[in-house]
């Protein structure tokens, strides 16, 4: 609510090719057209607030102002929405003149037994974006609490949100189901149970609990509020990394705007299944229970965690537990850590990276072309798939030397020379004439020709080794997909520094010649 001074103008808000994100509009917005930048402003009323004559539902009648606590708060609340969103929240002093959005508690809620609080949403009336809460039911509203839920809903009711399982007129979508809970939607009347209850002792050998609640807007949220606002692609630009309690529940969807971005799971104990694909919910921290018979029981968690859409995550880091770590369309760098893990790699050039050197496991490929990676000092048994480089603290070795493609000769070498519709890799063969009991390794590095690096293809170096008993490996270089009409281009492989074997006629570096076949046309 504003006066004329300060009010934000409100539209009408036009269906969205979406049917999730429909299902959350109310018809009303912020602003203009939808997908445009707006700034609001707010207050927190005091004593000395002003309230319209004939206010529409009579909630001033009645009202007592946040304190300090629940001040910060709901500041954090708003900040949540503002994170995904392009929303710029601007608070001003609320006397003469108010915030477009206001918040306040009234007894008017507090004496209706079915509600925790309510919010007028965007409109021409001065009620609009007012928000008002149940004194009594909000406990101390840290985040994850009751509560700090509340303002969540509330917020996005007061930017233009409504509840998922009401038709609205002109609008028949809804979320059905498991869609229509607090795992897709802070908008939802329904909690998700599947990431546990929280606990709060009462006494000496009694508690009170309920449901996990989220910390902030949840995966359909993001959606709508981007459809209404656009995207805020200011927030988390850099290469952040992401940890999670291991010892309460979270409920929360990722939003990040770019960088080189991990999940660090090294402190969870218990087996993590996590999905690297935006859009999609993995299985983070613990999930907390109570059973009669044991008191409050701790178990794996159910997809709590989502990572919204158009987010990239680049890398995973696993904990303690057997977990499951899948990549998305991108180069991911994989990481299982203690415990036996399946790390799936997906579409990309992904890494599965091992903190001890190369003879410190044992490598095979089982019937299902898995590539099973063996601890010898603990028993640990990892299976790979989609994975095409394996990283080790002394050594990167291609994945293709495990699995049974590696060519037996220079004219069988696994070699696509196009350019392409998507970034691929190009292989070398380094290979002996017979196999030796002990290891042999030559540096290399790519070296431009025609072809130039960043450009055409991704420079690479390092040490490639033949294991012992093996007679080749080979060295992959990513070429990189464009649609430029151009010539053939070349590129160079330099090896030097042999190490336990020689190379012919006493050479002290070879260079070999790939070519990149241009295949775009006018």
């Amino acid at each position: 609510m504003a006066n004329s001074e300060l009010t934000m103008s409100s539209s009408t808000t036009p269906l969205s090719p979406d049917s999730r994100i429909n299902a959350l509009l109310t018809g009303q917005h912020w602003g203009f057209s939808v997908g445009e930048s707006i700034t609001l402003s707010y207050s927190i009323p005091q004593g000395s607030a002003l309230w319209v004559a004939n206010y529409a539902g009579n909630e001033p009648s009645n009202w007592s102002a946040l304190d300090a606590a629940q001040t910060s708060a709901f500041q954090q609340a708003l900040n949540t929405w503002a994170e995904v969103a392009d929303i710029n929240f601007s608070q001003v002093t609320d006397g003469h003149t108010y915030g477009d959005i206001r918040v306040a508690f009234s007894q008017l809620v507090s004496d209706d037994p079915t509600a925790a609080g309510w919010a007028y949403i965007p409109g021409d009336p001065e009620e609009s974006g007012d928000i008002w809460l149940d004194r009594s039911s909000g406990g101390t509203y840290q985040a994850g609490s009751f509560g700090y839920a509340t303002f969540l809903h509330e917020i996005g009711h007061a930017l233009g949100l409504g509840h998922p399982f009401e038709t609205k007129t002109g609008n028949p979508n809804l979320l059905t189901g498991s869609e229509n809970s607090s795992r897709y939607s802070v908008m939802s009347n329904q909690d998700y149970e599947g990431a546990g209850f929280t606990f709060t002792a009462t006494g000496a050998n009694s508690y009170s609990w309920y449901p996990v609640q989220a910390t902030g807007p949840m995966l359909y949220d993001i959606l709508a509020i981007q459809y209404l606002y656009g995207a805020n692609m200011r927030t988390r630009t850099g290469d952040d990394t992401y940890t999670f309690s291991n010892s309460s529940a979270e409920l929360q969807a990722i939003w990040d705007a770019g960088g080189n971005d991990t999940f660090d799971l090294s402190n969870q104990n218990l087996a993590q299944r996590v999905n690297l694909n935006a859009g999609q919910f993995s299985a983070i921290g613990i999930k907390e229970t109570w059973q009669d018979n044991q008191g409050i029981v701790v178990s794996a968690v159910s997809d709590n965690i989502a990572i919204a859409y158009d987010v990239i995550i680049e890398n995973v880091i696993g904990g303690s537990g057997n977990d499951t770590l899948t990549g998305n369309q991108y180069g991911n760098q994989l990481t299982g850590g203690s415990g036996s893990d399946i790390l799936i790699g997906g579409q990309g050039i992904d890494t599965a990276i091992y903190t001890e050197n190369f003879s410190h496991y044992a490598l095979s490929t089982n019937q299902s072309l898995q590539i099973v990676v063996n601890d010898l000092s603990n028993g640990d048994s990892d299976s790979l798939s989609e994975i095409e480089w394996l990283q080790f603290k002394d050594q990167t070795i291609s994945a293709a030397a495990l699995n049974g493609n590696v060519p037996q000769n220079p004219d069988e070498v696994i070699l696509d020379p196009s350019e392409g519709s998507e970034n691929h890799i190009n292989y070398f063969l380094l290979s002996l004439p017979t196999a030796l009991g002990h290891e042999a390794s030559v540096e290399y590095r790519t070296l431009d020709g025609s072809a130039l690096a960043g450009l055409d293809y991704k420079a690479t170096s390092g040490l490639a080794v033949i294991a012992a008993g093996q007679t080749s490996t080979v060295i992959g270089v990513e070429i990189i997909a464009d649609t430029i009409v151009e010539d053939d281009e070349t590129f160079f492989l330099e090896v030097s520094n042999p190490s336990g074997a020689n190379f012919p006629e006493g050479e002290i570096i070879l260079t070999a010649m790939r070519t990149i076949v241009n295949d775009d046309f006018v």
